[in-house]
């Protein structure tokens, strides 16, 4: 954006670091040296900076890491209903497929709402990036199962398929986040389905400002209420977080006419 070559020099750097972290066997980027066969749907959201970083020094091989990343989880983390995985597990040695794994999410077979949001996000982007219909198909296929999921005031719980929803925290950050990738969907597809899309954003957005902003509250330094980090651990539960708080505003500025693209 800024043309600054030092601010060049580091994301270089950085996509240089995420590319290292890539399995050839399994087609996958890693997500924690701990578990070097770990894969997570927050990771679909790394994968930007890969189609830039092609793009600013010409290499191709960026842009192939994440194209292959993306088919990993398209083909193992999208279920036929929607739902998608938290945590893939790979065997790092031969690359086989072993197991889902809950993680922040209530199961293995869980719908852990944050996730849901992260994927509805990266395929858009995805398809923005390669103009591959499929990652379209697979955006569009989340976001209804969110969007089916939603309660009546349009702001997720934790996991859409919690055994109760009594007492069980909501997720503000998951809201925002799935919102701005709505948005990001409505722009790519035809005029009579930017409806569903863009009009659940908003329904999101008004709900996010008028029931969990503290507008009223200038002490409070975040943005939402009632965010949660990660349920199973307890930690993180009912706060403000600041990965909520940014896309929130980000897609606000985007209904009010901002064009860039940070992801």
């Amino acid at each position: 954006m800024t043309g600054d070559e030092e601010s060049k020099r580091l994301g270089l750097q950085a996509a240089n670091f995420l590319a290292g972290r890539f399995n050839p066997k399994g087609n996958f980027i890693k997500s924690w040296d701990r578990a070097p066969g770990w894969v997570i749907v927050d990771c679909m959201m790394n994968l930007s900076l890969l189609f830039w970083a092609s793009r600013i020094s010409g290499d191709p091989r960026y842009k192939h890491i994440a194209t292959l990343h993306a088919d990993t989880f398209l083909k193992y983390g999208i279920r036929e209903d929607g739902s998608t995985c938290h945590i893939l597990s790979f065997d790092a040695e031969s690359g086989d497929f072993i197991e889902a794994i809950g993680g922040q999410g209530f199961g293995p077979d869980s719908s852990w709402s944050r996730g849901n949001g992260w994927a509805i996000y990266g395929f858009a982007n995805m398809y923005r990036f390669t103009r591959d219909e499929k990652y379209l198909d697979a955006a569009k296929k989340i976001a209804h199962q969110f969007i089916a999921s939603l309660p009546d005031d349009f702001v997720p719980y934790w996991d859409h398929r919690v055994e109760s929803v009594e007492n069980e925290p909501r997720d503000s950050s998951a809201a925002a986040i799935a919102s701005s990738g709505l948005l990001e969907i409505a722009n790519h597809v035809t005029k009579n389905e930017q409806r569903l899309y863009r009009g659940n954003a908003m329904r999101i957005l008004q709900s996010l400002s008028d029931n969990y902003a503290t507008w009223d509250n200038q002490n409070h330094q975040g943005i939402l209420l009632e965010g949660t980090g990660h349920k199973p651990k307890g930690n993180f539960v009912n706060v403000s977080l600041i990965y909520g708080d940014y896309f929130f505003i980000e897609a606000i500025a985007k209904l009010d006419g901002w064009n860039r693209n940070i992801f």
